[in-house]
């Protein structure tokens, strides 16, 4: 028998801290790659006065005491960093998708078939994860973390003030019983339908007969609460407060939406592009998701189906992951209904009573949500030259060959490099998730000069070659949690907490190096321009999480056989160039692939 899904969380390290030495060693080294001569005189010195203040030392001991007493000193803070953000989740911190399995069609009846089995499927994931039969995740032979997969399901960001709370409601079949409901939008109506009928997930067939009902019995509502999840947070909170205090019916279907499983849309547009597909995805209308919840399906009336959800319960790629296994096990285009598996129960249909100042309050909702949707782009570009099976013979990782062909896209277009945040993973620890790759190095940039300069092929190979092995390195380094941001956060909320301390206590300043020109200029605070991360190997679901900064991009990427699919995103107005990064991406893809070619033959003389 194999292991079950949360049988090794007990066997897993805890998440480690740094030294402040090796930190700052790590941090000299990414902080001054694009400084003058003077710039980075002044960051040594901010540097070292780090290193040998008191006040760091105290933040230091602080952090090290937590993480004697904590697993992971970073869970809770790194949540934090999430729920006290004020934005609204989209697009700023919410995941879009499209997934392959939902097949295009004219017929509108397939509308229903595909949410159907995607609900279904769906649902045998969350059956299978409360089972504790998914598979326990293994890198190189090492155990991952799960937790990520426990979350997955019921969960919801509820919003507050001054933060949100994040309110999880799955349980395994060992740790009890488990709300088994899913969420049905359909015109701004809100539907509940239990899944789980005498212990066993609602057919595919019954489902159609219950979403088929639901698009019948919903008309267009004018005025619908789901508006009001996709505006900024503290708004959010107080119209959540006043729409719970309305009556008790009120409350009882807020707690009833946030429970659920998961929220399934049916939509009655059609995306004529990939890119609408993309941007629908993420802002699409605004009645179209619960964007508090970890996962909206949309099955759009052509069937096709996008994805949408809250980021700050979990990575992308497990929920990615999911939606592929969901995708993977569905039929498609139309199949005949076996109305002999028909059940007789109905869903329940929720009727918000809503005042006139939460009238108001959707208005407003909808205004803000109308502009913020034509703020942001989103693009595919898909690299055909080569993928995985071609770069594994040399021995070469595809996803460092991507780093490096994104920033040197973007030094094609700006004619400057900057700053670049990629996800390392670090979930061999326990509860872990990420740490920063810093991942413009020195060598990147040498490299990057030597073929705007066109340096002889010999010396762009020899060049390439220590960028690839500086970044390999760092990965490395940030797997094993041994980055530079974690650290730095986690000292800075070392010393939120001392300063919590008391009235009487005297403060301690903020350290120099948080304030030096060099911490923003390379990263720091969330200002990296270009906001990257691997999702995986799969040909199915592809998506993205908007860039950081207003003048950045995001791209992530898929690394397949014999392609390599990156989405990529900017905001409009600003100094990106979505189009032209989309172009230089495929140049240097191209022209890195050349090397590898050189690197092959020279090998061989």
């Amino acid at each position: 028998m194999s292991e079950k899904t949360f049988s090794l969380q007990d066997s897993l390290p805890s998440l480690t801290v740094p030294s402040v030495d090796e930190t700052m060693d790590r941090y000299l080294e990414t902080a001054t790659v694009l400084l003058t001569p003077e710039e980075t005189a002044k960051t040594r010195k901010a540097v070292e006065e780090f290193r040998k203040s008191k006040h760091v030392e105290f933040m230091q001991n602080a952090l090290e005491d937590r993480a004697k007493r904590e697993r992971n000193w970073l869970e809770d803070w790194w949540y934090d960093a999430y729920l006290e953000m004020r934005l609204p989740l989209v697009p700023f911190t919410s995941v879009a998708s499209i997934n392959p399995a939902g097949v295009r069609s004219s017929k509108r009846e397939v509308q229903t078939l595909t949410a159907a089995e995607a609900t279904h499927h769906m649902m045998k994931v969350w059956q299978k994860t409360r089972r504790e039969e998914i598979p326990i995740m293994k890198s190189r032979g090492i155990v991952w973390d799960m937790k990520q997969n426990h979350v997955l399901f019921n969960s919801n960001r509820t919003p507050g003030k001054p933060k949100d709370r994040m309110d999880r409601y799955f349980k395994t079949e060992s740790e009890g019983p488990c709300p088994s409901h899913v969420i049905v939008l359909c015109r701004g109506s809100i539907w509940k339908v239990e899944m789980e009928v005498k212990g066993e997930i609602r057919s595919s067939d019954d489902t159609v007969r219950i979403l088929r009902h639901i698009q019948h019995e919903s008309p267009q509502v004018t005025y619908s609460p789901i508006t009001l999840t996709t505006t900024d947070r503290d708004r959010w909170a107080e119209a959540r407060d006043e729409l719970a205090g309305v009556c008790r019916e009120n409350e009882r279907n807020l707690r009833t939406i946030e429970e659920s499983s998961f929220v399934v849309t049916l939509s009655d547009d059609v995306c004529p592009s990939e890119e609408e597909s993309l941007r629908y995805a993420m802002m699409g209308r605004s009645e179209t998701a619960w964007v508090d919840k970890c996962m909206n399906i949309i099955v759009m009336a052509d069937s096709q189906m996008i994805n949408q959800g809250d980021h700050s319960n979990l990575d992308a790629i497990v929920m990615l992951d999911a939606l592929n296994k969901m995708g993977a096990v569905m039929r498609k285009g139309e199949w005949k209904v076996k109305e002999s598996a028909w059940q007789s129960d109905l869903p329940e249909r929720f009727n918000f009573q809503l005042t006139a100042s939460l009238v108001t309050k959707i208005n407003e909702a909808d205004s803000q949500f109308e502009k913020m949707k034509h703020t942001f782009r989103a693009k595919v570009v898909r690299f055909t030259g080569y993928g995985n099976d071609r770069l594994k013979r040399v021995k070469i990782y595809t996803d460092t060959v991507v780093q490096i062909a994104l920033q040197l896209a973007f030094y094609k277009v700006h004619g400057s490099f900057g700053p670049i945040y990629e996800t390392a993973s670090i979930r061999k620890f326990y509860h872990g998730r990420t740490e920063t790759v810093r991942g413009l190095t020195r060598a990147m940039k040498e490299f990057g000069e030597g073929v705007r300069e066109g340096k002889e092929e010999k010396e762009q190979l020899r060049l390439f070659k220590k960028a690839y092995d500086a970044h390999n390195h760092l990965m490395a380094e940030a797997t094993n949690a041994r980055g530079v941001d974690r650290h730095l956060y986690g000292l800075r909320k070392s010393l939120q907490s001392l300063n919590s301390g008391g009235k009487c206590q005297p403060k301690l300043p903020l350290p120099s190096l948080f304030t030096d020109e060099a911490w923003k200029k390379s990263g720091g605070d969330g200002n990296f321009l270009l906001s990257t991360s691997f999702i995986g190997y799969a040909d199915g679901v592809y998506g993205y999480v908007c860039a950081m900064r207003e003048d950045g991009y995001g791209t992530f990427y898929l690394t397949q056989p014999n392609q390599i699919l990156l989405t990529i995103t900017d905001y409009v107005g600003t100094k990106s160039d979505l189009d032209a990064y989309g172009r230089e991406i495929e140049w240097s893809l191209n022209h890195l692939g050349k090397l590898i070619d050189a690197m092959e033959k020279y090998s061989k003389l």
